[in-house]
C-alpha cells in the first residue's frame, strides 16, 4: 500500500528538517568530489572539525570497497564531515520533495568511540572504525532506495527485531534495518555468515 502524505510530510518534518537544523549549524563546509571507476559521491568537510579529513578518507575507502565488491552507489551520494555535537552516523534518504537521496551525516563517533557491539568496532584486517561505520552508513542507503516508499511503511517487514541478529552484532539486534545494515557492512569487510543469516538478510530486501 502507497504511504499516505500525511505519513511522508511525517517523516520529511522528522527527518529531513533535522538534517538541515544540524547542517545549518556548521559555519562553513569546504565540498570535494570522489570519483572512483566512473561512480562519483560529495564529500562536504566542515571547516572547523580537525577530523574531516580522516572522516572524508574513510568515505573514500568505503565507496572503493563497495564498487569493488561490485555495487552502484546510491542515488546521490553525500557524506557530511562535522564535529556539531548532535550530529549522529546516519543515512538519511529523502529530501523535501520525497526523492530519494543518500545523504550521510559523519559526527563525533565515526572515527571512534560509538556502540562497542557493533561491526565498526570489531578488529578486522585492512579496515578501521571509520572505514566501516560508512559501510554501514552506505548499507542503509542502498537498503532504501531498492526498497522504496516501503522503507518507511510500519506495514512492511522491516519492524521488530530480526531472529538472527545474535549472529551478527549487538547492534544488528536493535531492528530490523540495522540487522540489514550490519551484515551488509560484514559482508563487505570480508566476514561469512550462515544460510540462516543470509536468508533473512535477502528477505527483508539487503543489498545484494
Amino acid at each position: 500500500m502507497a504511504l499516505s502524505d500525511a505519513r511522508k510530510n511525517g517523516i520529511i518534518t522528522m527527518e529531513f528538517c533535522s538534517f538541515m537544523r544540524q547542517m545549518g549549524a556548521v559555519k562553513s563546509f569546504k565540498q570535494e568530489r570522489y570519483t572512483y571507476k566512473n561512480q562519483a559521491c560529495q564529500i562536504f568537510k566542515d571547516k572547523d572539525d580537525g577530523e574531516a579529513t580522516a572522516k572524508a578518507n574513510a568515505a573514500k575507502k568505503a565507496v572503493k570497497t563497495i564498487i569493488d565488491k561490485g555495487f552502484d552507489l546510491p542515488p546521490d551520494l553525500r557524506f557530511y564531515c562535522t564535529s556539531n555535537y548532535e550530529v549522529q552516523n546516519r543515512a538519511f534518504n529523502k529530501d523535501a520533495a520525497w526523492n530519494t537521496v543518500s545523504w550521510i551525516t559523519l559526527g563525533t563517533t565515526a572515527l571512534q568511540g560509538g556502540r562497542p557491539d557493533a561491526t565498526s568496532s570489531m578488529n578486522i584486517a585492512g579496515f578501521c572504525k571509520g572505514d566501516i561505520t560508512c559501510i554501514h552508513e552506505i548499507g542503509h542507503a542502498l537498503h532504501a532506495a531498492a526498497r522504496g516508499d516501503d522503507f518507511h511503511d510500519p506495514a512492511a517487514n522491516l519492524t521488530g527485531r530480526a531472529a538472527n541478529a545474535a549472529a551478527v552484532s549487538g547492534y544488528a539486534a536493535s531492528n530490523k534495518k540495522e540487522f540489514v545494515a550490519e551484515v551488509f557492512a560484514g559482508l563487505m569487510v570480508g566476514r561469512h555468515f550462515s544460510t540462516a543469516v543470509m536468508d533473512e538478510y535477502m528477505q527483508y530486501g539487503g543489498p545484494h
